[in-house]
């Protein structure tokens, strides 16, 4: 691992002496006495009679790729990419070019490669990544190359025998396949380290992503990177830290289908759920949005997981506010916890008109470890609107703002076929518990 490091290291001070022109161009700063010499060295070095390389593809604006790159001495390129499994299996095979300009050595690669089909966010416009690059140094086996239009990192590393034969067979493509089926079974997944943490991982295949979550003093502590597909492993762009550990790749058991976590001599494997091991009321704001909403069962659409207590409870709420002068609609109601000083706003969306007004009513509340929350109402600041729009309605919905501060409510999870859910459960009344969406139905 210190190999890898000093590479970087190294790159991040030749990368430091790039000038970029007004076309974004970026020039590595010379690095032999002369272009005739860089030149024959990059040749020799690219095209070495093997010439079968690991790709690791880091475009400046984000992501990270795995290619598998094989160059002729005839100037022919065969590329597969984990793109998908097919992109990891077949092949496309174009031209590459080597030329010398001033100082530099440059590798372009002619359209039908895989580069033309990955795409990157820069700001809000949608780019390809690079296709020619200079040559920016050689370590061992490994050669580093800098995109000429945007500055893309290539690093090429020489693929051994068993690495070529992996990749032949299409090993990466099937390892992808198998990959995305396994993460594809459960919405979570989680491990306990060696270190006794017990680490949630989110992975969003689509975005190339993985956020880790554990709890460390009551707290969550967060940490996120995007990935690259190897054969048989994710491999993070920066690594994820756990605790006082460095994780920079996972790894995949094509035999056993398991994914697992190398800590020391130990593999942890992955077990999945259909709920976080990290308990709600601390992932609410800190992985989870902050809101828990509660629609109307009349007018938006009815959860399961409510007692008929609080039903009724919406019910009279319902008709109240409907049968008042403003003849309102109640649409939905959320718990959000967004504010950081231990103050929880209990908003109420209605309908006055076609028009729809949000009120809001403060309450500060406490919660002990296990997350169980008791709220206390605060007086409404008319000043504010959406407080002086709580204050026009309070008599209407008053209802469901004293089922919020009469009970000690326990927050925790609610599986439903159709996806994860939030629930409070009176911890005063066993006949007050209802359920809620996690984030809002509104904003």
């Amino acid at each position: 691992m210190k190999n890898i490091w000093i590479i970087i290291f190294l790159g991040s001070l030749l990368f430091s002496s790039c000038k970029k022109d007004s076309k974004e161009a970026y020039a590595v700063e010379k690095v032999f006495p002369n272009s005739e010499e860089v030149f024959n060295d990059f040749k020799k070095a690219i095209v070495n009679g093997q010439s079968v390389w690991k790709g690791t593809l880091r475009p400046k604006s984000g992501k990270v790729y795995s290619l598998y790159i094989n160059l002729t001495a005839k100037g022919v390129v065969s590329m597969m990419a984990d793109l998908s499994p097919e992109s990891g299996s077949v092949p496309k095979t174009s031209k590459f070019s080597l030329r010398s300009e001033k100082t530099n050595a440059i590798i372009s690669f002619s359209e039908g490669t895989y580069l033309d089909s990955i795409y990157v966010k820069k700001g809000r416009d949608v780019i390809a990544a690079d296709t020619s690059y200079s040559f920016s140094y050689k370590k061992g086996d490994t050669i580093m190359l800098v995109g000429n239009r945007y500055g893309d990192e290539l690093k090429l590393t020489t693929a051994n025998v068993q690495e070529r034969n992996d990749f032949n067979a299409g090993e990466l493509g099937k390892s992808l396949r198998s990959v995305s089926q396994f993460f594809y079974n459960k919405p979570f997944y989680s491990v306990i380290t060696a270190g006794g943490y017990a680490v949630q991982f989110a992975v969003n295949q689509l975005n190339r992503s993985v956020i880790a979550s554990y709890v460390d003093k009551n707290q969550v502590q967060s940490t996120s990177a995007d990935f690259a597909y190897g054969i048989n492993k994710i491999q993070f762009k920066k690594p994820i830290r756990l605790g006082n550990k460095w994780v920079y790749e996972l790894f995949f058991d094509p035999v056993k289908a398991v994914f697992y976590l190398e800590d020391g001599s130990e593999r942890i494997s992955f077990v999945g759920s259909n709920m976080p091991v990290i308990p709600l009321h601390l992932f609410m704001g800190n992985g989870f949005p902050s809101e828990l909403s509660i629609p109307s069962p009349f007018y938006v659409t009815q959860l399961p997981g409510w007692s008929e207590s609080y039903y009724y409870a919406w019910a009279i709420a319902t008709s109240e506010l409907n049968y008042s002068p403003y003849q309102g609609f109640l649409l939905v109601t959320d718990f959000d916890f967004s504010d950081k000083k231990n103050v929880m706003n209990f908003n109420v969306y209605f309908d006055i008109n076609g028009t729809l007004y949000k009120g809001a009513f403060p309450f500060a509340y406490t919660k002990t470890t296990d997350g169980t929350f008791t709220f206390k109402a605060l007086p409404l600041n008319l000043k504010d609107p959406v407080q002086a729009n709580a204050d026009v309605i309070k008599t209407y919905v008053e209802i469901l703002v004293r089922v919020v501060g009469n009970h000690r409510f326990k927050l925790d999870y609610y599986d439903t076929p159709n996806g994860l859910l939030g629930q409070f459960i009176s911890q005063d009344d066993p006949d007050m518990y209802f359920t809620g969406v996690i984030g809002s139905m509104v904003n």
